[in-house]
Order: structure tokens, then sequence, then C-alpha cells
């Protein structure tokens, strides 16, 4: 399998550091523990800044890997900011907010790699639509594939409900009508982007006060969205930028469930933001129900291949964990512990 770089290669060395009070972009990297991922992320902006006049900001969340230390040592024309402690994505994020010297303020994860012109086109696209607010990018795993963009609707209990029951590829023609779908190979405007690869202009960023450091991680871009939607700005996914996403980067060093258990608590908090304590309520007994069913499933289907004495399946195992947990966080006995 390619390398992150090796698939965005070629690269070569363009990026210039800023020299005067502004810069034609700012990025802001949240690392945690990030190690080669956070290098190479690091390498791949100084390979294809595209001439632009970048500013990159990089804020440690306390690592213990040596990652801090490794991009003060070989990244000098990247600002680095030890936050002291793990303060999650939105709340670092926000440490930058005094920092940014441009106009455009790209917010990226320390797992992806960037492909050549991609900060270019970004950059440029905004610059010629003043009615966007926000942009996203094509994301393409290590080895080429296109990841998907993801589905496009705004959290409630019901969407929840049917995504943790139904959503798989075979039903999703069926569920469209509630849960839009966004090809990832064609441009458009969104109703949601990723924030691991989010270029925002500084004005929305202001008028909604960036990020809701509520969140620790997970949720907080979808509520930053739809805070610069509701404040009349467009969302726009352009497949012509591209990056590679590594995917679960530094989370997947986190305990056993932690992403399962914060994506679920990070979604109830967002639900309880925009439709209150009932909404948020009624997720939770959402969860609990699709998740029940879900297990019930399984247990079928491993009956099923004990019968015909076919080997055990890692995904399924994966699957009883998964819903095992989320029946645990439903019920109030599990709850995310967050590292250090």
């Amino acid at each position: 399998m390619a390398s992150p770089a090796e698939t965005c290669a070629p690269q070569r060395d363009e990026m210039t550091t800023p020299t005067l009070p502004s810069a034609d972009l700012s990025i802001v990297i949240v690392n945690w523990n990030g190690g080669k991922l956070l290098n190479d992320c690091l390498a791949s902006i100084v390979a294809h800044g595209g001439g632009l006049n970048l500013q990159g900001i990089v804020i440690d969340n306390a690592s213990r890997d040596g990652s801090r230390e490794m991009a003060e040592r070989a990244f000098p024309q990247f600002q680095v900011i030890n936050s002291g402690t793990n303060l999650g994505f939105g709340k670092a994020n926000n440490l930058a907010r005094s920092l940014v010297k441009s106009d455009f303020v790209l917010f990226l994860n320390p797992d992806t790699v960037l492909c050549e012109n991609a900060l270019e086109r970004m950059v440029e696209f905004l610059r010629r639509n003043p009615n966007v607010g926000a942009l996203g990018c094509k994301m393409l795993y290590p080895n080429g594939e296109v990841q998907e963009l993801g589905l496009q609707y705004f959290p409630t209990p019901w969407k929840e409900f049917l995504h943790s029951l139904f959503m798989s590829t075979g039903t999703r023609q069926w569920l469209k009508r509630w849960l839009p779908y966004h090809d990832p190979n064609h441009s458009g405007y969104a109703i949601k982007l990723y924030g691991g690869c989010l270029l925002c202009r500084k004005q929305a960023l202001e008028r909604v006060g960036w990020f809701d450091e509520r969140y620790f991680m997970y949720a907080e871009d979808v509520d930053l969205c739809r805070a610069i939607r509701d404040v009349g700005w467009k969302l726009y996914y352009l497949s012509e930028a591209k990056i590679v996403h590594v995917c679960g980067g530094a989370s997947e060093k986190a305990p056993s469930g932690f992403s399962i258990l914060m994506k679920s608590e990070s979604i109830a908090k967002l639900i309880r933001k925009y439709q209150g304590g009932l909404g948020a309520l009624l997720y939770r007994v959402g969860t609990l129900i699709a998740a029940i069913v879900r297990l019930l499933i399984l247990t079928l289907m491993s009956v099923a291949r004990l019968a015909a004495r076919r080997p055990a399946h890692g995904e399924l195992d994966a699957a009883f964990f998964k819903y095992r947990t989320l029946i645990g966080w439903a019920l109030g006995v599990k709850r995310a512990q967050i590292a250090a």
C-alpha cells in the first residue's frame, strides 16, 4: 500500500513563510501524540504551499510522544503552541483565534497529507465566491480510494435513529428522503463539512464565535457548519481539491471504545443545544433501541456462522463491541474517559 505522502507525490519545497503582517492562508493543526502523522502532514504543507503566503500554527495538546518537539525542531516556519493539557479539538483550535493573520483559516487534522494544488484551489474558490463561508475538499485513503463525504443532514433524534438502525449501502436509496447523500466525486453546496480539512472565511468565524468549546471532540464541526449557515453563508464541497486522510490518527491511541462513546456524547450535546433536553433524551432512547436490534441481528448471524461451521469474523466481533458499548452509553453506565 502506498504511504499517504506517496499518494500525493511529487513533493517540492514551496512553502513561503509569512514576513508581512498578513498571509494568504492561516493553517491551524491540533496535535495530540501525532507522531509520524504530524511530520508527514507538516511536510506536505511545506511541499504543496503552491506559492501561497502561509501561516502555520500547531496547537499541541500536551503530547507525550515527542511530536511537539519534532515540529519545533524540524519545521521552524510553523508556530508551535503548547496548550499544557489536552483541551480537545474545538477549544484547542480556538487558541489560534488571536494569532491568525489571514482572511482564510484552514483547520487541518494531523492525520492528513495535502495533495498538489489543494490549497491554491481552495483559497481561490473562496476568493471567487464571497457567499461561501466554509469549504471542504475530497478525501482519499492512502491507497487512493475516495472516502465517503458523509450523509448530508443535521442530526435529529429521528434521523440518528434511522442512521443507526438501517444505514448501509443497500438502504441508502430508500433512506435518501431523510438522509440525503452527496457523491464525493461531485462538487456542490453542502449541509455540513468534515472538520478534518475545513477552510473557513475568518469573517464567518468571527460572526459565529469560532468553535463551541462545550464539545471535547466530534460534532463541533457540524455545530460550526450549522452556525455559519444560520448567519447566511453557504457551505461548499470542492471535489477538485484533494487530500489524503489516514483516518483515526491520534484517536486510535485513546482508550478502547473512546471514539464510540465520545461521538455519542457529542451528538447528544448537539441535539440538546438545538432541540432541548427532550430531544437529547429521545436520541438516547433511539440509540438504545437501535443498538439492541443490531445486537439481536448480529447474534442471529453468529449462530448461522456457527451452524455452518464457518470461522469467526473480526468485523462481527467489532460490531458486537460497538453496540454493547452504545447500550452501555444509552443506559448511562459508560462514558468517554478523556486521556491526558
